[in-house]
């Protein structure tokens, strides 16, 4: 009898991950047919990982942090009508019964006259004898377990491999990462703020042509077909921004209809925070309600958001039928069925009973009043108390603080606003819960010996200091990438809004002017300046140590020669610290082989003669450390001469251990080199000291 390891050893060896608990949010995961995200996407999903897990501390299981990150709706009752139905569901004799794959045609009628009442209209219909006058019927819907999972399994229907899903930037990150998860790419399309940050048709209709020429340009015919775009995520209202596009923007939403319907691209259209539009007046418009639209659009309902259900995960989706038809198929395969209860929740939120408009009128004017003000406490606590115009909603909100700051002089503090923050321009919500928070005046500032270079640094910094974490703008897909920003939610609690930004208020007051230089990758204007320092620091430090006649070959403009021929390829691998467009030190990096003791090393470090004992060494050895663990490596390796006093004392100094020697071949004679071995976490803890 062959002898084989435990099942469970087994399985923990083809996924060592799991041997350790996690806390916190799971593991992104990765493409389901096993390649890679593109690395815009791997971006988003790193960013999400490092708030959700990597940014928290061992003592998150008895020291909670404070999480303006979530997506939970505020606290508020569930939608009556939907309790009720749900309850109804439960005190029948029907329970003992399993459900229909696509749901009870009962519940989807209800549904179908909620959408036709909307507006739902299918001007191009099949002939099937139950197709109603507005061109459709119950088999233009179904209902699961949450518009997440119908997003999934919609993208998996429509797209083949290689084919494109297009979504805006900003985004809701988590649809990015399960599109190319389910197997399509994803590609951006910019939002801006000149444009109020709405779709600019004319934009998207050349994003679209240029992918698909771009596709047909390159791609190898081997199996049949070119790629294509095949469908774009319209979310309306638009989360993260909350910007809505309403009847008020019906002609901009027929364009964007038009554009994707001319092009063969489906419109697969968000609803989800629809209801909780401000203005009740100018509720985000279906696309589908547009004639002509329909069978060109798959539009998403959901309970999570809008109707205080989160819990529950029900969601349904409105589609022409053959989408439905596979729709359901997916369902039956991998979970046989929606719970019935999900449904009958469904009814009693989205139906045309005349009890529905009294009910929904009174919810929803108390949520969205409750929003609205909510907003406005967080406004305060942003721009300062002096922001809010209205001198009884200022009063409130001035309670409201003092209320929960007791202190008198954090009370001032608080009231004057976050320092160095602000709204982004164009950008004040329509809808949801959601608010961006614009950090761009604290980069390069200083909190101890961390300089504050990129949103990382940045969430890393409310972590370390008060315990306040937020999805940052890589998570989203923010469209300007110079800029520091963060997500954050105001459907907390006041006390909670109030004693985070509170939090956050201290966290930014510890922070001190940087210095007069800033560290960023490499360009490829920089090349001629890193190539002097090079020369110039071989020649400096090496004196006495290498053979002067190697010192004296070495050449400015060929060296210059080698650093733009191989810019291409090392671009990524390189931060240089610079004042203004003068370059003072460079690093270059690089990733080793898995299966190699070391999983990364720094190649070099020069910083010019007349910036030394700066620190901006050392500043920018932190920042490798910092990009290398976000690209998931843990250690690093440095050689030196093992002559180089002056060096070994600088790698000693930030913890660097001598764990190797070797003996290195430059011109015709061999050096001895010292290994210092660096763990890259604690390189970058001791920066916080």
């Amino acid at each position: 009898m062959i002898i084989k390891s435990g099942a469970i050893d087994r399985l923990l060896q083809e996924h060592p991950n799991l041997s350790e608990r996690r806390f916190g949010l799971p593991e992104i995961g990765g493409r389901m047919d096993g390649d890679s995200f593109n690395p815009t996407v791997q971006e988003i999903a790193d960013a999400i990982e490092y708030y959700g897990f990597d940014v928290r501390d061992e003592e998150i299981t008895t020291v909670p942090d404070i999480d303006l990150g979530s997506g939970n709706p505020t606290k508020y009752p569930p939608f009556p009508m939907s309790i009720e139905e749900m309850k109804k569901s439960l005190d029948s004799l029907s329970m003992y019964k399993y459900p229909y794959t696509e749901g009870a045609d009962e519940i989807r009628q209800v549904l179908l006259d909620y959408v036709e009442k909307e507006g739902f209209i299918n001007t191009s219909p099949y002939s099937y004898d139950d197709i109603d006058a507005k061109g459709l019927c119950v088999h233009n819907i179904t209902f699961l377990p949450s518009t997440s999972i119908a997003f999934n399994m919609i993208v998996s229907i429509i797209s083949k491999p290689g084919d494109v899903v297009l979504v805006t930037g900003p985004n809701y990150g988590l649809f990015t990462i399960r599109a190319e998860r389910a197997g399509a790419e994803v590609e951006f399309l910019p939002l801006s703020k000149e444009e109020n940050w709405l779709v600019n048709p004319k934009k998207l209709a050349d994003k679209i042509d240029q992918i698909n020429e771009s596709l047909q340009t390159v791609y190898n015919r081997r199996k049949g077909y070119i790629p294509r775009v095949v469908a774009f995520v319209n979310a309306n209202p638009n989360n993260p921004t909350g910007k809505v596009m309403g009847e008020k923007q019906a002609d901009l939403l027929k364009e964007i209809g038009e554009v994707c319907l001319k092009r063969g691209v489906f419109i697969i259209d968000d609803l989800v925070y629809r209801d909780l539009t401000f203005n009740p007046n100018n509720l985000a418009k279906p696309i589908a309600t547009i004639p002509g639209m329909f069978r060109n659009t798959i539009s998403l309902f959901g309970l999570s958001k809008s109707y205080g259900m989160a819990s529950l995960r029900a969601g349904f989706v409105v589609a022409d039928e053959v989408i439905i038809r596979e729709l359901i198929n997916r369902i039956f395969q991998g979970m046989d069925s929606a719970p019935d209860i999900v449904g009958r929740a469904l009814a009693g939120a989205f139906n045309t009973l005349p009890e529905r408009d009294v009910i929904y009128q009174d919810y929803f004017s108390k949520l969205r009043k409750i929003y609205q003000e909510k907003y406005q406490l967080l406004k305060a606590l942003v721009e300062g108390i002096d922001s809010i115009q209205d001198a009884n909603l200022k009063a409130s909100i001035t309670k409201k603080i003092k209320d929960v700051i007791v202190d008198p002089l954090l009370q001032e503090q608080v009231l004057k606003g976050l320092p160095y923050t602000k709204f982004p321009e164009n950008l004040e919500p329509e809808s949801g819960f959601f608010a961006i928070l614009d950090f761009t005046k604290v980069r390069g500032m200083k909190y101890k010996n961390m300089v504050i270079n990129s949103e990382r640094d940045l969430l890393t910094f409310f972590y370390r200091t008060y315990r306040t974490r937020f999805l940052v703008g890589q998570s989203i897909s923010w469209p300007y990438p110079n800029e520091l920003v963060g997500r954050v939610t105001f459907a907390l609690e006041d006390e909670k809004i109030i004693s985070a930004l509170s939090q956050m208020n201290q966290s930014l007051q510890l922070l001190v002017p940087g210095e007069d230089y800033i560290i960023r990758k490499n360009l490829e204007k920089d090349q001629a300046q890193m190539a002097r320092i090079k020369i110039d620091g071989w020649r400096t430090a090496y004196d006495k140590i290498v053979a002067s006649k190697y010192l004296n070959s070495l050449d400015y403009d060929t060296q210059t020669q080698r650093y733009l021929s191989s810019f291409s390829e090392y671009k990524d691998l390189v931060f240089v610290a610079v004042r203004d467009d003068e370059v003072l030190g460079y690093s270059c990096f690089s990733y080793l082989e898995t299966d190699d003791k070391y999983d990364s090393e720094l190649v070099s470090l020069y910083v010019k003669k007349e910036e030394a004992n700066r620190g901006i060494g050392s500043a920018l050895l932190i920042e490798t450390a910092k990009e290398l663990l976000a690209h998931e490596r843990h250690n690093m390796i440095v050689w030196c001469f093992s002559d180089n006093l002056h060096a070994i004392g600088f790698y000693e100094g930030l913890g660097g251990k001598n764990v190797e020697t070797k003996q290195a071949l430059i011109d015709d004679q061999y050096y001895q080199e010292y290994g210092f071995y660096f763990d890259l976490e604690t390189v970058v803890q001791n920066s916080f000291k």
